[in-house]
This record gives structure tokens, sequence and C-alpha cells, in this order.
């Protein structure tokens, strides 16, 4: 799950919520800024296990309205790659779905894992949530529809492992059944520089600490991929007490690109689209959600 260059995260109300504690971020008190600027590095969603959920809140309006047509449309049981921590998986499953979840980061396992232990029961039934990544995950279940939202097919670090999750996916789900990905495609803009200025998130309800986030964009010419870094700051009666970085990669890729990625993967295009609302797919369209299906037949 993973923003794109200058996609600005909405205001967002206060969530209470289990959040790992500040103690194992590294303890800056007395300083008042870090150096601005930071060497891109890929850090896995781990560090930002504690924060996610304060920057994206659970899915709604159009966004989950898509995804549960899609499920309805081929079926109740559904895969969904890059879960984190349960921003999608959730009110799916409170609307009925059965939801299996993976994600490579484990803190953000154990904090969908946390978020589910506080749902009712009959929600708690219809949702499971695995460590593993989604080139290589292997269960002995079957799916109607599998689906990577949110960006998370871009976070792959190459065609082949996204060709691999495709076919992966394609594996799990039933003969007839889809795989789904919500992605955007790339435009020159994407490959400009950009900051955004430190921007206050919300208190962290457990500790009550003021929590700030700063990112950094790059474009990494060689492998054609946007680096974002995101800083958060945490500060306790003005004084900065510790920070978290978050450094991610996003592949920029045009629309034929992953068409051509569903076709390589053995899928049959079923529809592509530009909004939730499934209008077609222009240039200028915000997102780009392609939709392909098992080309096995059902028997």
């Amino acid at each position: 799950m993973a923003h794109r260059k200058l996609r600005k995260t909405p205001e967002l109300p206060s969530h209470q919520h289990d959040v790992t504690q500040v103690s194992d971020t590294q303890h800056l008190r007395g300083m008042n800024r870090p150096p601005s600027n930071p060497v891109f590095q890929e850090t896995g969603y781990d560090p930002a296990s504690s924060v996610y959920d304060m920057e994206y809140e659970e899915s709604t309006g159009s966004e989950l309205d898509f995804w549960m047509n899609e499920s309805q449309k081929f079926g109740s049981r559904v895969l969904e790659f890059a879960v984190g921590t349960g921003r999608i998986a959730i009110p799916l499953a409170r609307h009925g779905f059965q939801v299996f979840g993976v994600d490579s980061s484990q803190r953000m396992i154990d904090q969908a894992r946390r978020k589910k232990s506080l749902l009712p029961s009959p929600v708690q039934q219809r949702l499971s949530f695995k460590h593993g990544r989604m080139e290589q995950y292997q269960v002995d279940l079957v799916f109607d529809l599998a689906f990577v939202g949110f960006n998370s097919y871009l976070l792959l670090p190459d065609k082949e492992s996204r060709i691999d999750t495709l076919r992966n996916a394609s594996r799990h789900v039933r003969p007839g059944g889809a795989v789904a990905v919500d992605v955007f495609a790339a435009v020159p803009l994407d490959a400009e520089p950009d900051h955004e200025e430190v921007e206050f998130i919300e208190h962290e309800p457990a500790t009550g600490l003021r929590v700030t986030r700063e990112r950094f964009y790059s474009h990494n010419r060689e492998l054609n991929r946007g680096q974002s870094t995101l800083v958060y700051r945490f500060y306790e009666n003005q004084v900065m007490v510790g920070e978290r970085r978050l450094g991610y990669s996003l592949a920029l890729v045009s629309r034929d690109d992953v068409v051509s990625e569903f076709t390589d993967a053995g899928l049959d295009i079923d529809g592509i689209y530009g909004s939730y609302e499934r209008d077609p797919w222009k240039p200028d369209s915000p997102i780009l959600i392609v939709v392909g299906r098992n080309s096995s037949v059902d028997t």
C-alpha cells in the first residue's frame, strides 16, 4: 500500500488502535531537526507498522464499493496480496466476504491481527492474515478473486516479480475466477523530484506523542522507479523524542506494461478502468485498474 508522488493524504480522523511503542526508535531528545534530503534506502514496511493506520484510514466509498462489486461478481472467497494492516480486507469481511490476506511485513500482519481481535466473532471468522511474499506464498485454498490494491503491485522489484505474482494469484483462483490490480499509469511528472513539507498527522493514542511526517521523492532513472522516503517524527512537549523512516519505491509503468504483464501471466483481460466507478481508462485517469480472468474454463 503506497501513495505515488504528489498524491496527497486526506485529512484523517483520530483512530484508537494498538501501536508499537516509540521505544524501538532512535531517541533524539534535545535535537530539533534531523538532516534534510536523506539518502534513499528501501526499508520494507516494518518501520511504518505503528503509524500506518494514522496515515491511511480503512477503505470506504467508491474504492470499497469497487472491491465489493468485484467480489460479488466473481464470488465471496477473496485473496488479497499486500494486505497490510487490513485496510481493505477488514471492511470486506464486515460486509460478509471471506478474506485471506498475505503481506511480506510481519509487523503489518501483527497489527492486522490485533485489529482483527477487536472485531465481532463472526467477522473474525471471515478473516485470515498470513506472513509471506506475494510472488511465492502458497495456501491449499481456492478463491474466486485475488487482488493487489492501493499501488502495492508496483512495490515489486521488477517485471519478472510482477508476472510471478499474477501467476501465483491465478493459481489460487478457480477456473473463471479473477485477478486484479489497482495501480497508476506513470506520467512525466512522476520523474520529477518533489518534497512535501512537514505535516502533522495526529497524536499517537497510546502515548500522546505528537506525530509528524515529511516526504522526500526522487526518480531512479536507471530502474525507472519513484523513490519515497517518509520521515516520521515523535514529539513530547515540542521536543523530538524519536524518529522512524520508511523508504519504498514504485515501478513507473504504463497501461500497456500492465496489460502485457497480465497477458504474459496467462490471464484474459476482463476490464481496464480509470476510476473506481469503472470509467474507461484514459491517459489522464488518476488510477489504473486491470482485471483479468483465469483462462481455465469451468467444468
